[in-house]
Order: C-alpha cells, then structure tokens, then sequence
C-alpha cells in the first residue's frame, strides 16, 4: 500500500511523477474545462462595455507599439512591414508573459481552493488560463485582420509550422510559471522582480525592433529563449521557414525538459506548498 506522504513525493521517481501527473489531469479534465470556461465569461461580465472591452483590452497592447513604429519611434525590420512584425512580435510576447504570470499567481491566487479541498496544484495553475486564452484567440484574429488588410503574403505551410512552434512555446510559458509560483509563495517580491522583466524584456527579444545578433548583446541573446521562439514564428509566417533552426531545435529541446523538471519540483513540495499557505 502506498503512503503518499511529502516524503513519498520527493522519492518518487520521474516516471510515476508523470504518470501520477497525467492521471491528475485525466481526473481533473472536466474541473479544469469549467474553470476555463468561467473564467472567459466573467473576464470582463462586471464591465458595462463588457463587450466592447473583451475585444479592445487584448489587443490594446499591441495597437500602442504598431503606432509608435508608424510614427518612427521605433526602427523595425526593414524586410518585412513593421506592422506585421510587431502584431507578431507582440502577439507571441504577450501569450508567454500572460502564461507566466497567470501561471506565478495561481497557487496565492487560489488558496482557499488548495487549503480546502484535494485540488491538484497543477489542476489549480491550468484553471487559470481562461483569461490567456480568451485574449490570445482574439490577437490572432487581429493578426489576420492585419495581414489581410496590408495584403501580406503568410506562408501557409509556415502557419502550419509556427502554430507547432507554438506547443513547445507554451510548455516553456507554463514551466517558468510553475518554478516561478513556487518563489512567489515563499518570497514576496518575487511577482515585483518578474513584473519588471517582462515589462521591459520586449525590447531585448525581437517584439519591436530587430536585436543585435553580433558582439556581446548577440552573445548574451543567444539564450534568450524568448527571442529564438518569436524570431521563429515571424520567419516561418513571413517567409515559410526559419534561419537558425539548429537553435530553435536546442530551444524546444531545453522547453521539453525544463517542464518536466518544473512538474517534479511541484509535484514533490505541493505538500510542503499547502501546509505553508
């Protein structure tokens, strides 16, 4: 008989970690489903323009950067329309930081939830994404507009590519979530310290303007995951494959990876997570 205690967790192996996880989730499908649901339709149901806001908050973000491009402010790509480049760039931006921070604030966010009932932590952070979701399908529906309306010629076989990039993206987006709520319990001015970056982590990834790839700033970017996966769907959108694929691959490998050790690190402490809330 097993004893799933804090200690059993932190022993178990990677493998029964998965298994356990996936099974929490098969479980939880349908909790998960509604909570998500909820979540879209009460986004902005307490506004008297609930509708007209559900349309225009999302896509606010990424109308202010094409503006300040069109006025010069910034420098764009001088290949493709910078308006095609920052819908892109922003778009796929604000679908990682979205994850993350919806993701850092979950556990605090729904506490009673964890300290009242057998709420798998994960089954909590999913609950969470309605919102993302929600926003999400609306820019991309803003990007289509774009394109069509400025006649951009997207590659249809890069769609199909970039729509996959976007898999190992998300997992990326949701891991740094999962590491990163942990730290928010325990540390306060964790949700401060990751506010500021991705505040101001745009203009070092590729949303707004081309960053330097040689010299140090190239050295350091090198590693800006976030950098790679928005260069890579811009190409494949733009023009139907992608420059540095050699990277991109490291880049979905290292995604792939860091999830499962962001699902091991919460599947051993959740005990440790709710005794301390």
């Amino acid at each position: 008989m097993k004893t799933y205690s804090a200690s059993y967790r932190c022993n178990s192996s990677l493998l029964s970690i998965l298994k356990e996880t996936l099974s929490q989730l098969l479980v939880f499908r349908w909790q998960i489903l509604l909570a998500v649901q909820t979540k879209i339709k009460v986004t902005y149901h307490q506004d008297v323009f609930g509708l007209f806001w559900s349309f225009l908050m999302p896509i606010v973000p990424m109308g202010v950067y094409m503006v300040l491009a069109d006025i010069k402010v910034f420098n764009s790509s001088s290949e493709m329309p910078f308006v095609f480049y920052i819908a892109v760039g922003m778009t796929i931006w604000l679908l990682m930081a979205d994850i993350m921070r919806k993701v850092m604030y979950s556990i605090k966010q729904d506490k009673s939830i964890l300290t009242t009932t057998n709420f798998p932590v994960i089954v909590v952070m999913l609950s969470q994404l309605g919102e993302v979701i929600h926003d999400t399908l609306l820019r991309f529906l803003a990007l289509l507009f774009i394109s069509l309306y400025f006649k951009i010629d997207v590659s249809l076989v890069g769609v199909f590519y970039a729509f996959l990039t976007l898999i190992p993206l998300i997992f990326l987006s949701f891991a740094l979530g999962m590491i990163l709520s942990i730290f928010d319990v325990v540390i306060q001015d964790t949700r401060r310290v990751v506010g500021i970056v991705l505040r101001y982590g745009l203009f070092i990834s590729s949303v707004i303007f081309p960053f330097p790839t040689d010299g140090v700033l190239g050295m350091i970017n090198q590693f800006n995951f976030f950098n790679t996966y928005i260069n890579a769907i811009r190409d494949f959108l733009f023009y139907g494959y992608v420059y540095d694929l050699e990277k991109l691959i490291f880049t979905i490998l290292f995604s792939f990876i860091l999830l499962i050790i962001s699902i091991k690190i919460v599947y051993s402490v959740e005990y440790k997570i709710r005794a301390y809330l």
